[in-house]
């Protein structure tokens, strides 16, 4: 894509954080009876965190994909 801030053709780097959808996964393991350990697994699959696009150019924010 064209990059807004810096007017470069880039490919995006993605930058994964927990978000809404990896919080309620941890939620709803937890009720399942998964309390000991397994409930933090959500923290550890990429498909269920919240990505942000970023510039590598100049580090410019392009855009959040929110998974919920």
């Amino acid at each position: 894509m064209c990059c807004p801030s810096c007017n470069q053709m880039v490919v995006t780097q993605l930058v994964h954080h927990a978000g809404a959808l990896t919080w309620l996964s941890c939620g709803g393991l937890c009720l399942l009876g998964c309390w000991i350990g397994c409930c933090f697994i959500p923290f550890c699959i990429d498909a269920l965190q919240d990505v942000d696009h970023h510039c590598p150019n100049c580090r410019a924010l392009l855009g959040t994909y929110r998974r919920l």
